[in-house]
């Protein structure tokens, strides 16, 4: 009996950091690549497609956050549980602008 070992040497994928968002370049359309590496380059992180996203997220978690909180305690939630259903909040709202602006980058 005979055993063969293969190893395949798959090239590693051409992953950026741009805003803060690991970005496989491969999966982008032409054009979206050529923005992030224009970007990148150029080093003023211009121009940016996830810039109207990035602004939605910040109006839109700095509103929640003042909403939970306002409501917790008017609620006189002790401030152990505000502070994590703020922090359960913000990780949430984490994730799901990742996502936004993964399927923006990779254009699904």
């Amino acid at each position: 009996m005979v055993t063969i070992i293969a190893t395949i040497i798959l090239p590693p994928s051409p992953t950026v950091l741009f805003r803060g968002v690991e970005v496989n370049l491969d999966r982008c359309s032409p054009r979206t690549r050529r923005t992030i590496e224009t970007a990148l380059r150029q080093g003023t992180e211009k121009p940016n497609p996830l810039a109207d996203l990035e602004a939605l997220e910040e109006r839109t978690t700095a509103q929640a956050v003042s909403q939970l909180a306002a409501t917790m305690l008017a609620q006189n939630a002790p401030f152990e549980q505000v502070e994590d259903a703020l922090c359960e909040l913000r990780t949430h709202m984490d994730e799901h602008f990742l996502q936004r602006k993964l399927v923006r980058l990779y254009e699904r």
